[in-house]
């Protein structure tokens, strides 16, 4: 450090006195993590360290529950959000037509009978008038119907006197091809009231009275893509709109095929998004691994890993990149602790326990593995126990240095 010439002397012994003090504080905690401690004998217990309430808070203490599982690797990947492709919709048109109107950009939340966009419906306007024309030509097959049955009523009355039984008959084959034409028409008719009630009018499209119809959205979801425009031809080959019900979603992660083989389907999944030094990391969230292809894909060489991932609130959106990670059949089973209750004191691994409200004993045991903030223990606790993970480091700091004040 440089001191100006002309600074006030009692500046400069405050400068030196700070980084002389700064020396110091470093040199301590430098000393302390090498401090050399003897080895003690597995079977020499240390002493408790007890603590006043007021230290306890003043050290940041806390507490957590020895807990009995199983402790899975985790394989770290890359993942993106798709839309679930089993909740995803390609609306076409019923008819021919052009384009009216569109209410919808990508992107865009919708709801269920929203209106999407609206055409100008040429088959529809076909079928009304083709249902028009079967309407007349049945009330006219009606009427020939009812006139051949007179005719035929009289006949058979008058058989055998003024009418020949050759009349007759040529009347009642008359009769039933009048009643066979009714029958034609009706059917006809049915099919058109089919057509206008079921296929123009249906979960994704709707019309009014006239020759415009609207695409309407069948479920609560986003807007995935938009393929036409204003007086654009339209038919129902074309696929128009997509939309994607994202009350979930799909995670999808690529790792390596040999990565791949270690991967538990419907194991579990643990899903993040990107974090800085800005935004703390958020909580995970927590699914299954639904699928793990049997393939590699072509142009990148990793097998994808799918997952279905629960999203209510809408915060997940097709295209996002996140990290997940993916539950291996590498397991261990014991008790379960925060990685950072973990200490090394005299060349052994060590926790501290809460043996009373004010008194902390270090205990050894053998750690399995650790993995996302978690360590197997395979002994030295027991059902019930409580550790220190919040602050074991001051407490070994306090066991190294006895002399250090508790209070």
């Amino acid at each position: 450090m440089t001191t100006p010439r002309n600074a006030p002397l009692s500046n400069v012994f405050s400068q030196k006195l700070a980084v002389t003090f700064m020396k110091f504080i470093a040199a301590f905690f430098i000393g302390l993590v090498a401090l050399p401690v003897p080895a003690l004998a597995e079977d020499t217990p240390l002493p408790a360290i007890k603590l006043s309430a007021e230290a306890i808070r003043n050290e940041g203490l806390h507490l957590a529950p020895v807990i009995q599982g199983t402790l899975a690797r985790m394989l770290p990947a890359m993942a993106r959000v798709l839309p679930d492709k089993t909740r995803t919709v390609t609306l076409h048109t019923a008819g021919d037509g052009k384009v009216l109107s569109i209410f919808v950009l990508p992107g865009q939340s919708v709801k269920t009978g929203q209106p999407l966009m609206t055409y100008q419906n040429h088959t529809l306007h076909l079928a009304r008038l083709q249902e028009a024309q079967t309407r007349a030509a049945l009330a006219a097959a009606r009427a020939d119907r009812d006139n051949a049955s007179a005719g035929y009523d009289r006949a058979r009355a008058l058989s055998g006197t003024t009418v020949s039984v050759g009349e007759t008959r040529r009347r009642l084959a008359v009769l039933k091809e009048t009643q066979n034409t009714v029958a034609t028409h009706e059917a006809e008719l049915g099919v058109l009231a089919h057509r206008l009630q079921e296929e123009y009018t249906s979960p994704t499209e709707t019309h009014g009275t006239d020759e415009t119809s609207t695409l309407i959205s069948p479920v609560d979801g986003t807007i995935t893509e938009v393929t036409t425009a204003v007086a654009a031809d339209v038919a129902p080959p074309l696929p128009l709109l997509t939309v994607s019900d994202t009350a979930h979603v799909w995670v999808v992660s690529d790792v390596t095929a040999q990565d791949a083989q270690m991967l538990v389907p419907g194991g579990r999944q643990e899903t993040f998004f990107s974090s800085s030094e800005d935004t703390p990391p958020s909580t995970p969230l927590l699914s299954t691994i639904e699928t793990v292809d049997t393939a590699t894909d072509p142009a990148t060489g990793l097998v994808r890993v799918l997952s279905r991932v629960e999203n209510a609130a809408g915060h997940l959106r097709p295209g996002m990149m996140l990290n997940s990670l993916l539950q291996t059949d590498k397991t261990g089973a014991g008790f379960i602790v925060p990685a950072q209750a973990i200490q090394t004191i005299a060349g052994q691994t060590m926790v501290f326990i809460q043996t009373a409200p004010d008194s902390f004993q270090p205990v050894p045991v053998h750690t399995g593995m650790e993995e996302n903030g978690k360590t197997l223990i395979l002994s030295g606790l027991k059902t019930g126990d409580q550790v220190v993970s919040d602050g074991s480091l001051a407490l070994k700091a306090m066991l190294l240095l006895p002399d250090m004040d508790a209070d």
